[in-house]
Parts: structure tokens; C-alpha cells; sequence
């Protein structure tokens, strides 16, 4: 047994054009995709079709159907018949007729196809070469390793000793570099994380803290002071596309706005808007913002 073992797979999905002849049509689409060896796997509708089997004496016969027939299973491999690429199909068709549904499989000698798809599993690394008398009914195909895959690694080696003088020179590069790598670990947990933590050293540091401690203090007093300029819920806003609208809820990030003209409810996010200050009705004492298209 020759057991040949592939890692460049690729997958194809191959669509028949209705009239298409099978399997000179496969055959040309999966060459101009350079799939010359691999396995098949589909389904379709076939018509005029010449379907080889053997007889009692392992004689091979062909029938043919001039009816559409169901092809519920094709199966089949590709290889490389000298320099052209070779498709064989075999099939399992299903046909009604008076007597009910008959069904007949074989090889695929011609067909022309009414609905076809294929998928083709291309094996890019291996090399299938057809062998054998083609006018028999075994399908015999050698596997041999790909020559190609092997060239290009050899040609990957020589491309590596031109880039190697050119790392010889960076070579005393990494002696200074463990010799600074040293030093800052040595200094760097006694020294440098000493005034950065409250506390080691809380004499010492208090004082370099204070100035750093309203820092994260004032980022959310910020925040809550744009938050406040929000509109809440019962407010009235004009809004650029939605005209004036009530405000029926907000979470700081997206308001919900109904319309006054026709009471549709909107949803907007606030990032979005430009909100000037809000003006309060004597009246009513609502407050009334305005918002526009952030630019």
C-alpha cells in the first residue's frame, strides 16, 4: 500500500452552468484553479447521461439515460493524466418512472448538467498520476509527494545565509544589553517604587502625595459636573432632526425623547449630541435644552 500524507489542502466550491458537459468542464475549471489532485464530493441534476458498470464477467458496459435524473451522490478524485488534469465521477441517480422511483449508479462517462455544485478538496503537496488503461473501470492513481513544495524549501535555506552576515555584526548587541538589565533591577525596587507607594515610607511621602491625591479625585468631580448639564427626565429638548421633545428617561450615556408632534418615541446616545446650556421656563420651571449634531 502507498500511504502519501498531504498538509496543503484547499477547498473549492465548484458551480456548473446549466448545458455544461461533465466531466470535460470539471475537469478544465479545477485545472485553471490548479487543483490537480484531490477528491470530489456533490450533488445536481444531470441530463444525457452515459453511465459505465460492469457486468457478471467484470466486462465494462455503458447505458444511457436521455432523461433529467437526480444525482443524490457524486463522488470522484482528480490526477494528472501526463500533462492535463483528469476528472473521474461516479454517481448514484434516482429516476421516477411508472413502476416508481428506480436507481442506478455508476461511472460518469458524459452528462450534461442542469444544476451542479461541487466541492473539491485540492491537495497541493501531492501529486496524483493517473496510470493504467483508461478504458477500464478501476480508477488507478499513484500518490507521490508534490516536487514543487520541496523546491521552494530549498530555496527558503539559501535565502537564510544572506540574512545571517547580516546578524553577525548585531551579535555584541546583546552583552551590553545584559549588563544594563542588571542595573536598573538592582535600584529600581529599593529607589523608584519607594516614593511611588504610600506605604513604605509614609513620612517621606505624605507630602509627594498630597499634590497627586485630588488628581484622581477631580477626573470624576469633572465628569459629574458634565453629567449634571444632561437632560433628566421631564426636561424638554429641541433636537436638531426630532424638533420638541420630552425627555421620558436618561442614563447619562443614551436619552429616550418623545415627540411632541406625533408622540413617536426616540432613543438617542448623548456622545452624539452637542448640548448647549439648558434655559428654564418661568412658567413651568422645566428646564429646555438644545441639541445640536456634534461636529
Amino acid at each position: 500500500m502507498n500511504v502519501v500524507e498531504s498538509k496543503g489542502i484547499r477547498h473549492l466550491v465548484v458551480r456548473a452552468e446549466s448545458g455544461e458537459e461533465l466531466p470535460r468542464a470539471l475537469a478544465q475549471a479545477l485545472d485553471e484553479a490548479s487543483a490537480r489532485a484531490g477528491r470530489l464530493s456533490g450533488t445536481g441534476v444531470l441530463d444525457s447521461v452515459e453511465l459505465a458498470s460492469v457486468d457478471t464477467d467484470g466486462a465494462r458496459v455503458t447505458r444511457r439515460i436521455d432523461a433529467p435524473v437526480m444525482a443524490v451522490s457524486i463522488t470522484g478524485n482528480i490526477a494528472q493524466d501526463g500533462a492535463a488534469v483528469s476528472v473521474r465521477l461516479y454517481a448514484t441517480l434516482v429516476q421516477e418512472s411508472p413502476f416508481g422511483l428506480q436507481t442506478v449508479a455508476g461511472e460518469i462517462v458524459s452528462a450534461r448538467a442542469l444544476s451542479l455544485e461541487i466541492f473539491a478538496t485540492a491537495l497541493d503537496d501531492v501529486a496524483l498520476v493517473r496510470q493504467g488503461d483508461e478504458r477500464s473501470f478501476a480508477v488507478n492513481a499513484s500518490a507521490q509527494p508534490q516536487a514543487q513544495p520541496q523546491t521552494q524549501a530549498q530555496a527558503q535555506p539559501q535565502a537564510q545565509p544572506q540574512a545571517q552576515p547580516q546578524a553577525q555584526p548585531q551579535a555584541p548587541l546583546p552583552p551590553p544589553a545584559r549588563a544594563a538589565a542588571p542595573a536598573p533591577r538592582i535600584t529600581h525596587p529599593e529607589s523608584p517604587r519607594a516614593p511611588s507607594s504610600p506605604f513604605p515610607t509614609a513620612a517621606s511621602a505624605t507630602p509627594a502625595e498630597l499634590p497627586s491625591a485630588p488628581t484622581p479625585i477631580a477626573r470624576p468631580t469633572q465628569h459629574r459636573d458634565d453629567v449634571e448639564i444632561y437632560p433628566e427626565t421631564g426636561d424638554l429638548v429641541s433636537h436638531f432632526h426630532f424638533g420638541e421633545c420630552e425627555v421620558m428617561s436618561s442614563d447619562g450615556e443614551r436619552i429616550r425623547l418623545r415627540q411632541e408632534k406625533d408622540g413617536r418615541v426616540r432613543e438617542v446616545a448623548l456622545g452624539m449630541l452637542k448640548i448647549e446650556a439648558p434655559t428654564t421656563d418661568p412658567a413651568t420651571g422645566k428646564r429646555h435644552f438644545r441639541l445640536s449634531r456634534k461636529h
